[in-house]
């Protein structure tokens, strides 16, 4: 499959496969906490990527082999998934098969347009982030294109919420020293106050991220979050369960799950390791792709993660 990964264990959706328009890394932000790096294709240009009709093709096929396991149909990936000019396209043809709930998870930067606001009102989960209360913390900490404005970003939350009838979840990731002081939560609540998302979602960087200073918030942080926001999802742990797989070629589908989602070295193994294919084995053919330079290894937080080169893929 070339756009389509998964299932893979979500800790918000459960099991849900993913559909990815969009090449690798494809978005008009450049987070400093993103998991798959830096972005190499970096545009607030809306356009179809790849042909409409085989990314259809692949999602009948996969709604058709997996259905009876998922929670959710997930449009997220290599990038921002609202760039893909005809995703409410993709987002009917996905109705037209399965009754499964469809997510959308964005940065929520072209809310502001009506054709996006459109297309995601197919959805029955939107769930955008919301990282800074302010101007100057959204440049520094997701360094959007210049052409993305903060407060005509919020007004497209505003709308959106208006319009939208199904569930509107909004996550904040928090870094330590970056947005995490009384101070910085206060102006994100502010914010929050404003657009009355259904949902909060507090996540934490727990795959290694772009920038090597990020760091995870002190546990005293939680404390606060309670006094602040009250109610909210503490997304603060890893995923558990299989990443669903298409074919027994380790590498090609290796490379297809880390492209939109790092690894941790024992979910690796874990999902591909069988009669034909041992620990070891598997170990030493994650060296010969490192040695190959299409992977990159990263220690975080005690643990091996295997992201994808973007730059060599």
């Amino acid at each position: 499959m070339k756009y389509i990964y998964g299932p893979v264990p979500s800790r918000r959706l459960g099991k849900s496969v993913g559909v990815d328009p969009l090449p690798p890394k494809t978005c008009n932000f450049q987070c400093i906490y993103c998991q798959l790096g830096r972005t190499t294709n970096f545009t607030n240009e809306r356009q179809n990527f790849f042909p409409k009709k085989e990314i259809c093709i692949e999602i009948e096929e996969a709604i058709n082999k997996y259905e009876k396991e998922l929670d959710y149909i997930t449009f997220v990936g290599s990038g921002e998934p609202t760039l893909y000019k005809d995703l409410g396209d993709l987002i009917k043809k996905v109705k037209e098969i399965t009754v499964k709930p469809i997510c959308v998870i964005t940065n929520g930067s072209l809310l502001q347009v009506k054709e996006v606001r459109e297309a995601l009102k197919l959805a029955n989960v939107v769930l955008p982030t919301l990282d800074a209360g302010d101007e100057r913390s959204f440049i520094k900490i997701n360094r959007p294109h210049p052409s993305i404005k903060y407060d005509k970003m919020l007004r497209g939350f505003m709308e959106f919420k208006q319009e939208f009838s199904g569930k509107f979840w909004i996550e904040i990731m928090l870094m330590k020293n970056i947005n995490d002081s009384e101070e910085e939560l206060k102006k994100i609540r502010d914010k929050l106050k404003l657009i009355e998302p259904d949902r909060i979602d507090i996540n934490v960087p727990i795959r290694p991220p772009t920038e090597s200073w990020v760091e995870i918030p002190d546990k005293s942080v939680f404390s606060l979050l309670n006094e602040i926001f009250g109610d909210f999802n503490d997304l603060n742990f890893p995923e558990i369960g299989h990443f669903g797989k298409y074919s027994a070629n380790f590498e090609k589908e290796f490379l297809k799950i880390i492209e939109r989602h790092p690894m941790r070295q024992d979910q690796i193994i874990q999902t591909f390791k069988n009669n034909n294919l041992s620990e070891t084995e598997i170990k030493n053919k994650l060296d010969k792709l490192y040695s190959d330079g299409k992977i990159n290894k990263l220690e975080y937080n005690g643990k091996i993660f295997w992201r994808l080169n973007t730059r060599k893929n």
